[in-house]
């Protein structure tokens, strides 16, 4: 029935404008008005066909029913309007696939014409750079130290100092795995992301229909502003100027901008639950997805209820203005929906986005807790679950994947427009000036420490993420994300990385398939005590048990430092050789409480400056009370 209005209003105003045609055949205006009336008239037909016509195919199409003829107008335009912006940008990103240095070679050239005559240009000489070989000899490697200095002129509001370019947001970095910093950004960047990604999931559904909506998964991070006035928020943060026209995404405006997570959960929720028809979800993190379907199990005979009524629960804090706009979005209330819903729920949660959401395709996320095959055999039964870019505050998007079905790690294909890639071998990464190779210059199957230069002023930049290249997409290079250079574990100079630690820990574990599941591990250096009597790694694991509320009795602390010391040891050479000599001794492990990761993850965001949109649980805890706070929420 939500439908006919869209063919009733689509065939009247064709029939109009035929009418208007044939009015116009047969009549003609005469003198000197002719000429203004023909037009006018003319315009007048062919906007009216045109309305009429785009109404009859949106007649055909799954849209959600609370559209009205003009919003449903409005979203056909800036859908089809973005998908044709996604889709040329995605073309030109593709052709540069084919000779990716000289992609890579324009960008600089457009970045040193850009910021040549800047303050940090001008210091730097970045006018004498003309190639990306000089750029190598004449550029040093950086930190984020180089540009503190800079960073803090550009807070305070002066021009010209890192970029020629509009600088819009200083974003700051996730500081999970460290102190957060500032990275100068054009706030439109994050959109234009978001286009592309939109035209590509476009091209990889195809059962997606243009007028769907996506459901926005968000808690938007407090912003604070510089003492020049430039907002300063992590790069997930959306501000009104953003969300007005983000209309093919679910909850409104009102809804996208909300900063407490019970309320931004809440109507996220609300709103996603209104339209049976959304096409997909877009999240930040896949622990995020898993969240918000707990607070949905808690919740939803709150949520049914306000979706019945067209109501808001009183005890949302929400300021006066933000409640009446989504109120007014929310309309009159739909009592069937709210039926189906309830009916769901009570059935229980496996399988509940389906369910929910029968035309859900997918959900495009990022997995760090490596949670998308156990939400697929859970919660999200027969939704594609997939981490759809590579990217980082530095610079985004680093990479896109293209391949959303294949199992395993995902591989991100390089974006040679938007950033200046860099390489260090993993061997050379001490090294005080390592050599660095090009983008067409890496090798399959070698480990790098990446480094990024883009338009905004930071150049040859060590963010501390290490890649494997593992293909090439045409000539540009495939590469999966192994881990943060500053989780490698080191007190004896052994290097032990992550990947290390999670496949001994995972082998540890396979006695008790079947029995337990690992939720989540980090690891400390036992240094950062100093009670500590000797030198080792502090490892702490919580573990859910599948038959019964308690661990087996077997599965010991004891037995799990021993199995996942000696995991370690035959992984590792350099340890096996520390732990031999008598420098390093037994790792130790620590099976938590439940939450414990819960009560790390809020003392983290409660004491540092961590964003809580893009916190990513640590792996390896840099300070002593952090390693406290899991002490003391262990079970030993």
């Amino acid at each position: 029935m939500a439908k006919t209005k869209y063919l009733v209003s689509g065939l009247l105003l064709v029939g109009v404008s035929v009418g208007l045609v044939y009015t116009g055949t047969t009549i003609t205006p005469r003198g000197l008005l002719s000429l203004p009336v023909v037009f006018f008239g003319g315009t007048v037909t062919l906007l009216s066909l045109a309305i009429g016509l785009v109404l009859l195919f949106i007649s055909t199409q799954r849209i959600a029913n609370h559209h009205t003829i003009f919003s449903a107008l409005r979203l056909f335009v800036l859908r089809y309007y973005r998908l044709y912006v996604g889709t040329k940008a995605l073309r030109r990103m593709r052709a540069s696939f084919k000779n990716p240095r000289a992609a890579q070679e324009r960008l600089l050239q457009d970045i040193i014409r850009t910021n040549k005559d800047t303050v940090y240009g001008r210091q730097f000489k970045l006018g004498d750079i003309k190639f990306l070989e000089d750029f190598s000899k004449k550029h040093p490697i950086a930190d984020y130290s180089r540009y503190e200095t800079f960073v803090a002129s550009v807070a305070k509001g002066q021009k010209n100092v890192m970029t020629t370019k509009r600088v819009t947001r200083l974003t700051t970095t996730s500081g999970t795995t460290g102190k957060s910093k500032l990275i100068p950004q054009e706030e439109y960047d994050v959109d234009q992301m978001l286009i592309v990604l939109e035209a590509l999931q476009h091209e990889l559904f195809p059962n997606v229909q243009p007028m769907q909506e996506m459901w926005k998964i968000h808690c938007n991070p407090t912003v604070a502003s510089s003492e020049g006035g430039i907002p300063m928020a992590a790069a997930s943060s959306l501000n009104p100027s953003m969300v007005k026209n983000m209309v093919i995404y679910t909850p409104p405006a009102a809804g996208k901008v909300l900063t407490t997570l019970y309320e931004a959960f809440y109507v996220d929720l609300l709103f996603a639950l209104r339209d049976k028809e959304l096409s997909s979800s877009l999240v930040f993190f896949t622990s995020t997805l898993k969240e918000i379907i707990r607070f949905l199990d808690v919740h939803w005979r709150d949520l049914v209820e306000d979706l019945s009524s067209g109501s808001l629960n009183q005890e949302l804090e929400l300021d006066p203005d933000t409640r009446a706009s989504l109120l007014k979005a929310l309309g009159s209330g739909d009592t069937q929906r709210a039926m189906e819903v309830q009916n769901e729920c009570e059935k229980g949660f496996d399988g509940i986005m389906k369910r929910l959401w029968p035309n859900m395709e997918f959900v495009s996320t990022i997995d760090p807790p490596g949670l998308r095959h156990s939400l697929k055999k859970s919660i999200a039964k027969g939704v594609e679950i997939y981490c759809s870019m590579y990217a980082c505050s530095e610079g985004c998007p680093v990479g896109i994947n293209f391949r959303p079905f294949d199992e395993g790690a995902p591989e991100f294909t390089l974006n040679p427009l938007r950033l200046i890639f860099e390489f260090i071998k993993v061997d050379d990464m001490e090294e005080p000036d390592p050599p660095t190779y090009f983008i067409d210059e890496v090798e399959v199957g070698q480990r790098y420490e990446l480094l990024l230069s883009q338009i905004h002023g930071i150049y040859r930049f060590r963010f501390g993420d290490v890649i494997e290249v593992s293909g090439f997409h045409d000539n540009c290079p495939k590469v999966k994300v192994l881990y943060r250079k500053a989780s490698l574990l080191s007190i004896f100079g052994e290097k032990v990385d992550q990947l290390v630690v999670t496949e001994a820990v995972n082998s540890a574990l396979i006695p008790w398939a079947g029995q337990i599941t690992l939720l989540h591990f980090c690891v400390a250096e036992s240094p950062l005590l100093q009670e500590s009597q000797s030198s080792h790694y502090i490892i702490f694991l919580e573990l859910k048990s599948e038959n019964a509320n308690t661990i087996p009795d077997d599965l010991t602390n004891e037995i799990l430092s021993q199995e996942i010391h000696e995991g370690i040891c035959h992984l590792h050479e350099v340890y096996k050789e520390c732990c031999d000599s008598g420098e390093l001794a037994s790792a130790k492990v620590h099976i938590t409480k439940p939450g414990a990761f819960v009560q790390l993850r809020e003392y983290i965001l409660t004491n540092t400056g961590a964003s809580r949109a893009q916190f990513k649980m640590p792996k390896k805890l840099r300070r002593a009370d952090f390693v406290e706070v899991m002490l003391q929420n262990s079970m030993d």
